[in-house]
């Protein structure tokens, strides 16, 4: 519950929920498995689609541009958009 009520770390990019239906449905599923914040970018990591990605790596044409405590900030086809720790994005 702790969680849940924390606040989100601030960011300019929208999280993948707010994008128009028409884009989110162009992103390709996101499952994210681990997430570990460092602070520091080299050592911060996630694991998404089975792949170990830093700041700057990609799978399926999804970038990583920035670890955060608490999501990741991604760009697919030049839209910027955020996910939540450990929380997948299913394209069915």
């Amino acid at each position: 519950q702790e969680l849940e009520n924390a606040r989100l770390a601030e960011h300019p990019a929208p999280f993948i929920s707010t994008l128009s239906q028409q884009t989110k449905d162009a992103i390709p599923t996101l499952l994210y498995s681990a997430h570990d914040y460092t602070g520091r970018p080299a050592d911060s990591f996630v694991l998404i689609n089975g792949k170990t990605l830093r700041q700057g790596d990609a799978t399926k044409g999804v970038r990583v541009d920035e670890i955060l405590p608490d999501s990741v900030v991604l760009t697919y086809q030049g839209t910027q958009f955020r996910l939540r720790a450990l929380n997948s994005w299913v394209n069915l």
